[in-house]
């Protein structure tokens, strides 16, 4: 196949996007019917049980699950409408143990050693944390899934002074990702999964997370020698009161070009 020119790779990019959108935005409004059905059962559920029930623990964290897919279900609302979200001074280290607390029974982590190496005393970001979650969430998973349910999975924060920035690292041990294909992975609809085992759109709405806080995603693999995300965000250096959207934050655009 002949290679196509970076205009013809601009037009196939914004193409994706534009068909990324659509099927966002299908996606979102048919699951937001179920999902408000669940959560409406389990406020029921919750309702009715008692403090010492042994079932009260599960009901909240399937409530809390749902409220989580909600987000995600919104999220993909505002990835196509492109809507200005709400910032507030957020801690990563306290969203990476959230999304760990709700993720620990995933089937995906039961065999997976899990390192934590939170940085002391990093500076808050501004940022929404339910979209900083659903990144954490996707990282995760997909490290989980090249690991076959065996690896080591490590989440490291850190600060950088020089840069003003949070430096995040996902890492895992699984089977990498061909050379070839590094550049293409945050590609909508691009995935290196089998068929059937995902649409090829969440490390693109990740992309596109980062990028509105501001921030860069890189990734580092090779084939067989597990995989490396890397994410940086501007660190916060104004007060509480005086909380603004990143420069970059609205600029859209085709992320795979």
């Amino acid at each position: 196949m002949a290679k196509l020119s970076k205009k013809e790779r601009e037009l196939v990019c914004l193409e994706r996007l534009k068909a990324t959108e659509r099927v966002a935005s299908e996606i979102a409004h048919e699951l937001n019917t179920p999902l408000g059905g669940i959560l409406m059962y389990s406020h029921l559920l919750l309702e009715d049980l008692a403090d010492d029930d042994p079932n009260l623990e599960n009901v909240l964290k399937i409530n809390k699950l749902a409220h989580r897919c909600k987000m995600i279900v919104q999220g993909l609302l505002d990835f196509v409408h492109d809507d200005k979200p709400k910032y507030e001074l957020l801690q990563v280290n306290d969203i990476i143990h959230e999304v760990l607390g709700f993720l620990e029974d995933h089937v995906l982590l039961r065999g997976i050693r899990i390192e934590i190496r939170s940085g002391a005393n990093l500076p808050r970001v501004r940022g929404v944390a339910d979209k900083l979650e659903q990144v954490f969430v996707n990282l995760i998973t997909n490290a989980a899934q090249s690991m076959d349910g065996r690896g080591t999975l490590q989440l490291q924060t850190t600060f950088e002074p020089k840069l003003g920035r949070i430096r995040i690292t996902c890492s895992d041990t699984g089977c990498g990702i061909p050379e070839d294909e590094l550049e293409r992975v945050f590609e909508p609809f691009f995935t290196t999964k089998g068929e059937g085992a995902g649409m090829g759109l969440g490390l693109s709405i990740c992309h596109g997370i980062v990028e509105q806080h501001g921030g860069t995603i890189t990734v580092q693999s090779k084939s067989g020698e597990g995989t490396v995300f890397t994410i940086l965000l501007p660190a916060a250096t104004r007060r509480s009161d005086e909380i603004e959207v990143p420069a970059a934050a609205h600029k859209r655009g085709c992320r795979a070009c």
